[in-house]
C-alpha cells in the first residue's frame, strides 16, 4: 500500500482585492495569520498579474495597505494566472 501526499482541492479563483476597503480588509486579515499564504485571486493577463504582485511587494499607489511586509508570487497552473501572498511582517 502507498500512500498519498497531502492534496487540497481548490474552486477557481476569484479576485478578493477589487476595491481599496476590501484590499485593506484582507491586508490586515492577511496581518493576523503571519506566513501563510492567501490565494487572492485569477488575473486573464499573466503580464498584469506579474505588475500587481510587484505593485503589492511594493505597495505602490492604490496597493498602499499592502507593501514591504507582505511577499507576493505569481502563479500560473493548468491555465489560470493566479497571485498568491503572505504577510511576513511579524504579528500586528
Amino acid at each position: 500500500m502507498s500512500t498519498v501526499a497531502l492534496i487540497e482541492f481548490e474552486q477557481p479563483a476569484s479576485s478578493l482585492i477589487r476595491g481599496a476597503a476590501q484590499r485593506t480588509a484582507v491586508a490586515q486579515a492577511m496581518a493576523t495569520r503571519p506566513g501563510e499564504w492567501v490565494l487572492l485571486g485569477q488575473w486573464n493577463n499573466p503580464g498584469a498579474l506579474r505588475q500587481m504582485a510587484y505593485c503589492l511587494r511594493n505597495g505602490l499607489p492604490g496597493r498602499q495597505m499592502f507593501g514591504p511586509r507582505f511577499e507576493a508570487e505569481s502563479m500560473t497552473m493548468l491555465g489560470e494566472h493566479r497571485l498568491y501572498a503572505r504577510y511576513v511582517g511579524g504579528r500586528s
